[in-house]
């Protein structure tokens, strides 16, 4: 059977399982319903789409022509609105790393559908759901060529795991932080994406392992508070830095908080759980400064503030990114454009730091690349 007959019978099999679940004020039947019928309508399409995109799942060593592509083919999202969907981009992945399991097709499946749940804010929107599954189809090629016969190659169930948490890792955003009304409430986003979601996967038959996996790579996109070392990304950092930077024997012990304690125990899941937040931050640092500006201006646009500016986009980097992507395949892909990033943002701050344009004014929309003055069209 094809991957995409076999995720579209999957998908005609989940209308019994939205119709089981209980009605949510933040998920409701007929919103998951109107979603499952796009999907199945434009499954076909977008795996062709996928299949021209040689970037997703290239060999190559030329991280500079696959950072060009991957940057048309987001421009193309927003210009042209043609996004692939999350069942497409899960289906695809399904195929290409193996994942047979029909438990975890079905997880990948419903994912996709929580994740294509229509969501109008500026930047936590399903394109950022897209981007970050996208970036996580990449980073896992990538570690597996690299890691290829050792322990820390990802099986297909990791990498189902990896998929699914990015499929649903904003999933009941509400545009705001996790400070509301001046009150700080640690993973508040992070907590109700996996309590929207585990319900469907639980009746899957999910097991309580994949529970901990999935909940913890969750919980370890939370960056906030910035810099602060209880801050589950701070903690997660420490776990990867614990198994694989060399820093066991300085700290043999990790103080993790209980829901975050399986990244000190397990290091392929400290590894994932890397990697999902470097997905999550890929696109808005890893590319080109003329798409982290557009993704930063979207970023305040969603939080009711008025201009972005190139200081802003030094204080993301020096603050959530800290200057760097720790996994070797963050490294591989991302590294030299966050440099560069980082110091095309510096320069212009030293220049005056004049406010980036509105976001349909950014470069990244117009098609304009440094050193040129016209925009670039798309076919």
């Amino acid at each position: 059977m094809t991957v995409s007959s076999s995720f579209s019978s999957l998908l005609g099999s989940c209308q019994s399982i939205i119709e089981g679940a209980d009605e949510h004020p933040l998920l409701k039947k007929s919103d998951l319903e109107k979603t499952l019928v796009r999907l199945e309508g434009t499954l076909e399409e977008d795996l062709k789409h996928l299949k021209k995109q040689e970037f997703l799942f290239s060999s190559s060593a030329d991280v500079s022509k696959m950072t060009g592509e991957v940057v048309d083919f987001i421009r193309s999202w927003h210009v042209l609105g043609q996004p692939p969907s999350l069942a497409a981009l899960c289906a695809a992945a399904a195929d290409h790393f193996g994942i047979e399991d029909k438990t975890l097709r079905y997880g990948l499946v419903v994912a996709s559908i929580l994740g294509e749940v229509e969501s109008d804010l500026d930047y936590h929107n399903n394109n950022h759901f897209r981007k970050v599954v996208m970036q996580l189809i990449r980073m896992m090629n990538a570690h597996n060529r690299i890691y290829a016969g050792t322990e820390h190659e990802l099986t297909p169930e990791d990498i189902a795991l990896v998929l699914i948490t990015g499929a649903i890792h904003d999933v009941g955003h509400d545009g705001l932080g996790n400070t509301v009304k001046g009150v700080f409430h640690q993973s508040r986003l992070e907590l109700r994406s996996f309590e929207l979601a585990w319900p469907y996967l639980e009746a899957l038959g999910f097991e309580a392992r994949q529970k901990k996996v999935i909940e913890a790579m969750l919980i370890a996109t939370d960056v906030s508070p910035f810099g602060d070392p209880e801050s589950p990304m701070m903690q997660m950092k420490a776990a990867y830095r614990f198994h694989f930077l060399g820093e066991k024997a300085k700290f043999p012990q990790l103080n993790l908080s209980p829901e975050l304690s399986i990244l000190e125990k397990d290091s392929k899941v400290a590894l994932m759980a890397c990697m999902v937040h470097e997905a999550d931050i890929a696109t808005s640092s890893g590319l080109s400064y003329a798409v982290s500006q557009y993704e930063t201006v979207s970023v305040f646009n969603e939080m009711g503030q008025k201009e972005a500016s190139p200081q802003d986009l030094v204080s993301f980097i020096d603050n959530v990114c800290q200057r760097r992507y720790l996994s070797d395949v963050g490294q591989k892909l991302f590294a030299s454009n966050l440099a560069r990033i980082y110091a095309l943002a510096e320069q212009d701050v030293k220049a005056g730091n004049q406010p980036f344009p509105k976001a349909q004014h950014t470069d990244f929309i117009l098609g304009v690349k440094a050193g040129e003055g016209e925009g670039k069209p798309l076919n």
